[in-house]
Parts: structure tokens; sequence; C-alpha cells
């Protein structure tokens, strides 16, 4: 947000202007209003402000000898003088120091709020260019920063093609890009004012001995639908998941033949009924579900199963499921293991009950070493429980009882508060930050970060 400082000895006018614009939904956010020039140069130095409203007249120092200080302070602050009419002549000077304009009172706030929409765009010219900026205004559907991000970049965001790969290095010259925007380990999004290569993009996946999935969107699109079209890409990019090879996908795979399995699956997790779900596994197991399932419908196949307990889980409900289709990928390698784990977990006989579990100090000790010493790396808690030889559900029920939070609370946690440090003492990328704490898909990095901090990486670093 754009920080906004209102100057006059007027309170009353103060408290009309505060009362009267929108600012939340002009991105902006007022600091501490001042009541004399002095105090308004003092508060511009201390909260770093974008945008100053400030009277012509005020005791200490005038409006005009503060727009002086100001442009000296700073030459890109935005500056919008308002004075009575008798002030009018005197403010017509103020131009020199470069002032986005002057209001008169009685004031219009439809012609302030336009001088603010001026100054926003004027400061957003002078937004560096970098990659994280413009994830961030995709992901936060800013158009107006990505216009201008994007023509920066010098594309057409009129005519944009969309293109994503996972589990290969940056072929941005190879598929004849013109822009790749890494968005996790071995994974990218790439846009063009061309269209994509097509014919390069099917010669990599099939020379690739290790799993390999290319997304093309079908056709170019606006700057301003960008943030669903990545994520259609995305997902048409992780088909290899559903054929259990490296693939090429250009249209999201959608059937209606999925929404009646789902309308079956939950019936019989609704009711209960066992039998039912194995007779839907064995059925799935028998098809080719490439044709009708993509990756975020095999990840809602997955949480909705796991949502019940009828595969004898008693581990916590939270760290059941999965948060990102990156997980599901990492966690069972094709949607063909992961339906041969849920009917081998379905048909096996339950196990040792571990809901009553006493603490056990030193295995606690051990877990969380291990977590502290790897949240950077894929784990999961299956994978923990491989490592150090103990079951998944004694582990989640043993974290809820000597914590008081779940094994997923506190994993995020944990990156987050790493992710919070990186930011503020290294020169590292959001990006970069994302991926050195365990996140392997920069826009749930982005969601998880605002979640729990409150705001965007990009506005705590600033």
């Amino acid at each position: 947000m754009f920080k906004v400082l209102i100057a006059d000895d007027e309170r009353r006018v103060v408290k009309m202007l505060k009362a009267s614009i929108p600012w939340e939904k002009l991105d902006m956010e007022l600091v501490e209003p001042a009541y004399n020039g002095i105090d308004a140069l003092d508060i511009t130095q201390k909260n770093n402000v974008d945008i100053v409203i400030t009277d012509i007249r005020m005791p200490g120092m005038s409006g005009l000898d503060l727009c002086m200080e100001l442009q000296n302070l700073n030459p890109n602050i935005q500056i919008i003088i308002i004075s009575g009419f008798a002030d009018f002549a005197y403010a017509q000077k103020a131009i020199q120091y470069r002032v986005l304009g002057y209001c008169l009172k009685p004031i219009n706030y439809t012609e302030v709020i336009n001088f603010l929409k001026i100054a926003a765009n004027n400061l957003k010219k002078d937004i560096p260019i970098n990659y994280d900026s413009l994830l961030e205004s995709i992901e936060n559907e800013d158009n107006e920063l990505t216009y201008t991000l994007i023509e920066k970049m010098q594309l057409d965001p009129k005519i944009i093609y969309v293109a994503s790969s996972v589990g290969c290095n940056n072929i941005i010259d190879k598929i004849d890009a013109s822009l790749a925007l890494k968005i996790g380990n071995r994974k990218y999004i790439y846009l063009s004012s061309n269209p994509i290569d097509k014919q390069a993009a099917y010669k990599i996946v099939t020379s690739k001995k290790s799993k390999t999935g290319i997304g093309i969107y079908p056709y170019a699109v606006d700057a301003s639908e960008l943030k669903s079209t990545i994520s259609d890409t995305v997902i048409m990019s992780y088909h290899f998941f559903l054929t259990g090879k490296s693939d090429i996908c250009e249209r999201i795979i959608k059937s209606s033949a999925t929404k009646k399995l789902f309308t079956r699956l939950n019936r019989a997790l609704t009711l209960n009924n066992k039998e039912e779900l194995k007779n839907i596994l064995e059925e799935m197991m028998q098809i080719d579900c490439s044709t009708i399932f993509n990756i975020s419908t095999a990840f809602k196949f997955y949480n909705f199963v796991y949502s019940s307990n009828l595969l004898g889980q008693i581990i916590d409900k939270e760290d059941r499921y999965l948060y990102s289709c990156e997980q599901l990928v990492t966690e069972y390698s094709s949607f063909s293991n992961m339906l041969n784990e849920m009917y081998s977990q379905l048909t096996q006989k339950n196990g040792t009950d571990y809901s009553m579990i006493k603490s056990c100090n030193s295995n606690f000790m051990s877990i969380i070493k291990y977590i502290n010493a790897n949240y950077e790396k894929d784990i999961s808690l299956k994978s923990i429980a491989d490592t150090l030889h103990m079951n998944p559900n004694y582990i989640s029920q043993l974290f809820k009882k000597e914590t008081g939070i779940t094994y997923t609370q506190y994993l995020t946690d944990l990156r987050i508060n790493k992710a919070k440090h990186l930011l503020q003492t290294t020169d590292l990328s959001i990006n970069e930050v994302s991926e050195a704490v365990g996140f392997n898909d920069y826009f749930y990095f982005l969601k998880t970060f605002k979640k729990i901090v409150g705001i965007t990486p990009g506005k705590f670093i600033n």
C-alpha cells in the first residue's frame, strides 16, 4: 500500500478527508496526520510517505516551504495541495516544486480521488522491474500494475501466450518464449507475445528420462486474465501425474464422469460405506483416469477420501490433508500409486490404536530435531515416519499431545518464521526465499505467508 499523509491545521478538514476517501480500495493507507508544516516533514521522513495532501497555509512551515523540503527529501514524492480561493495564486507557485495539482476549498472529493489515482500511477512507474513484483501483482489481481510491468518487460499486455513446465530446467529458449518466471524447484511459467513452439515442447518431453510435464495454454490472453490462465496452465503441466510418464497437455481435462464419481464418492463417505469406497477404488484402478482427471481433481479426490476415517487413519485431520498439488506429486509420484496406497490402507487390518498413547520425550525430541534440520526439504508425515521408523499415526498423535498443535501447523509456522528472517536479513528474492524454506510453489507460499503474517512478502519487506 502507498502511504499517505494529510497535513492541515484545520482538524475538521483532516477528519473529512479521512472519512470521505476509499483509501483501502485505492491501495493506500493513512499515516498519522500533521497539523503544522514542521510535523508534516518529520512524519514524512519517519514513515517513508509516498503521497502528501497539504494545506497551503499552516503554522510553523508553510505548505509551499513544505513542498520544497519534500522534493529535496524525495524527488518522487507525490504532492497534492488544498487551498482557499484567496491562496490560489500562491498555490500556483508550487508548480515549480512539481506538485501534482491543487484543489480549492470546499473540497471536491472526486477531484482528490482522481489526483490520488494519478499519484498511484506515477509511483507505480517507479517500481523496479523484477519478477517478484510481477508475480505478486498477478496473484493480487492488480491489473494496472501487471499491465505496467508487462509493458516494461517488452511484452504486449493484450496478447500473451502462456506455458508452464515442471520437472526440468528453464526451457525459455527452446520453446521460443520471451519471459521465464520461476515458481518453484524446476518449475517455470513462460510468457510470450508470440505462440509457443509446440514442436520443441514435444521434443523436450519425449527426450526426458525423469518425469517432465509441459502445459501450453491454447490461445493468447489479456494480462488481466493471467492469474486464472497461469493456474490452468500449471494444472496442465502436471498431467504426467495422471499418465505416469512425461507428457505435454494443451487443455484442462474435464469430464462429466468425474462429477458422477464425486457424487458417488461423497455418498459412500457420508454413509461411512467402506465396501462402496473399495468398489470405487477398484473400478478406478482398472480404467485410464488420465482421460477424466487432472491434477486438481486428483488433489480434490485425495482430500475427500482422507477426510473420512475409512482408511483406518487416526491421524489428525489437518495432518491428513495435503495443501498443494506439489505435495501430491512428491508423496505418490503418480495417480496410480496414490490409488494403490489408498486401496492398501483400506483393505489392511486395523493396527495399533495410537489415540491413547503416552508421551515419550525421546521420540518427540527426535521428531522435532528432524523437522528443524529438514524443514526446507519436501518432508511429509509419511517421509518422517519412514526415516525415523515410526508410524505416521503415532507421530501425529504424539505431536498434538506434546505441542497442542498439529504437525502441519508446526511445520508451516516454522517455514514462515524462517522466511521472515531471510526476507529481513538477506538480499534473496521472494522466490528464492520461498524455495529456501521448503515451499515448492510460489503462489502457495504467497497465500500462506499472507494468511499467517497478514501481509504479502513484498509488503513485509517494505
